[in-house]
């Protein structure tokens, strides 16, 4: 009878373990309650601060550009003919002085022209001798010398002045006049057969050859002064009014080493309406420059009352997120001048916190009285 209850015995203890164990695996594999999450609405990074210190601050203002000589001129023939070279030839680097023939135009056929009209005019004052003589016996003389004087392989000389209306109208009735000063024009056409150069420089451009039919107004080259050269630059209307005539402002190039200073002749008040910008010129003299050059123009400009913060702080253009009675506020300032990434604002009162992290989910409004928790250097912890 005892062996009969054995076996049952063991089959629901068996049966007892078994419940266990699976209540025990049963409790591992159910999750644990999760943590209620906090809404992003009202999750918020604490951000540094910075205390405004208004006084003079320096913010540099660059600009760049090209310079260009300040004595240049442009070439055109005022007459036509065939491109001969003077003395040396019209070419770029060339060097001429003052009053030296920087090129020819061949002028023999309308030479020949001049010299004929001048024949006319002293067959014209030959005739009109003696009339002179016997109307005008006292004025005879000064006729006599000019008449023997005249050169027609030379420059024209001046009539004689008249001594009265009716020896002016005397003159003018038999044309003497009309052929003098067809004469006198006809020798300043042909002096322009001869380009001579305005100032010592060099040929900056040469567009002919010898031997060129040049026409009437073609382009024949550049002709410019070293030395003394301008730059001219856009300038913001902000900026501009830093820029006063006679300020100095340094200039530097990539290609040269060392710093040229210049000096600010003229600033264009017309606006450019694609732009909104002036344009500031800028004269430099030095022996290293070169026309057409690139240079950059650096100048330190000097606010009163200002105070210097990053430009991304800039929320509109011209607000700052700043700390008011433990509030984040939105304030507005007045940005004096802006260079790269730092702006000069006034606005701001002395001692106030302005957000250094605009970004960190800051909005108006907002308590921001754990964010004056301050650290023992002054910045926000």
């Amino acid at each position: 009878m005892r062996s009969k209850r054995l076996p049952s015995f063991i089959a629901a203890l068996a049966i007892l373990l078994a419940g266990f164990v699976i209540a025990a695996l049963l409790g591992r594999k159910q999750p644990s309650a999760k943590k209620p999450e906090v809404s992003s609405a009202f999750a918020f990074q604490p951000a540094p601060l910075d205390t405004v210190s208004n006084g003079r601050v320096f913010l540099p203002l660059e600009m760049s550009g090209p310079i260009e000589a300040l004595r240049k001129i442009e070439i055109y023939a005022e007459v036509s003919g065939v491109f001969r070279d003077a003395a040396r030839p019209f070419r770029e680097g060339s060097g001429f002085r003052k009053g030296q023939t920087l090129l020819l135009l061949d002028d023999g056929a309308y030479r020949n022209s001049v010299l004929a009209e001048k024949s006319r005019l002293l067959s014209q004052l030959t005739l009109v001798l003696p009339d002179l003589i016997i109307d005008f016996p006292d004025e005879a003389e000064k006729w006599k010398a000019h008449v023997g004087a005249f050169r027609i392989d030379a420059p024209l000389a001046s009539l004689p002045a008249p001594a009265s209306d009716r020896e002016r109208n005397y003159l003018a009735a038999r044309g003497i006049y009309d052929s003098f000063y067809a004469v006198r024009s006809m020798e300043e056409t042909l002096g322009r057969y001869r380009i001579t150069a305005p100032f010592d420089g060099q040929v900056t451009l040469s567009a002919i050859n010898p031997g060129t039919l040049v026409r009437t107004g073609q382009k024949i080259g550049e002709f410019a002064a070293p030395g003394r050269y301008e730059l001219e630059v856009s300038v913001g209307l902000r900026d501009a009014g830093f820029l006063e005539p006679g300020s100095i402002v340094m200039l530097s190039s990539e290609d040269i080493g060392g710093t040229f200073k210049g000096v600010v002749r003229r600033v264009n008040k017309a606006i450019s309406s694609a732009t909104q910008t002036v344009s500031v010129y800028v004269e430099v003299n030095d022996s290293r420059l070169s026309d057409g050059m690139f240079l950059s123009a650096r100048q330190e400009i000097a606010m009163d009352s200002a105070f210097v913060v990053p430009r991304r702080l800039l929320r509109q253009d011209d607000r700052i997120f700043v700390i008011e009675d433990s509030l984040v506020a939105l304030k507005k300032v007045r940005v004096v001048m802006a260079s790269d990434d730092r702006a000069a604002v006034r606005g701001l009162d002395e001692g106030t916190f302005i957000v250094l992290d605009p970004d960190a989910g800051l909005r108006e409004g907002m308590n921001a009285a754990h964010l004056l928790k301050r650290s023992s250097s002054g910045r926000a912890e």
